[in-house]
């Protein structure tokens, strides 16, 4: 074997190693084991799982935003919460106050753009879980000649 051909696979089995060595130091990689005791967790119920999430987790779930997980374990009477987002209809984005996905986005054109011009949008965000709002504008490029 060469020693370039040597030196390739020596490198690829570094990246192999280096990539598991550095997920196994990664803490709360795996939420169905606890990372204080490495005992298996329990992964809570809907119902259950709602006293361990703060108001804001909560509205997300019922505005279709996010579901939360939380995986309990019962030795250490701990857990870990796992995010996961959903697909909306409705754009909702993170809430500049409290980071929750429960801020709804409505836009409204001041001026479209032309060839002339860039258009500019008024953006209004309004958080259901905290009541903070925000606005602000966007603007777009000038339309280009096809």
């Amino acid at each position: 074997m060469s020693s370039v051909a040597l030196l390739a696979v020596v490198a690829a089995l570094a990246g192999v190693l280096g990539r598991w060595w550095w997920r196994s130091q990664e803490k709360g990689s795996d939420p169905s084991r606890c990372d204080r005791c490495g005992k298996a967790r329990v992964l809570l119920d809907e119902e259950t799982e709602d006293a361990h999430l703060d108001e804001g987790q909560r509205h997300e779930e019922r505005l279709g935003t996010a579901d939360y997980h939380v995986w309990w374990c019962e030795a250490c009477e701990r857990g870990t919460v796992v995010r996961h987002a959903l697909e909306s209809t409705t754009r909702r984005v993170a809430c500049e106050k409290c980071g929750h996905d429960a801020a709804q986005e409505v836009t409204r054109t001041v001026s479209p753009a032309t060839h002339a011009q860039g258009g500019e949008f008024q953006v209004r965000l309004s958080c259901g879980g905290c009541g903070h709002t925000q606005r602000f504008w966007r603007y777009t490029p000038r339309v280009r000649a096809s």
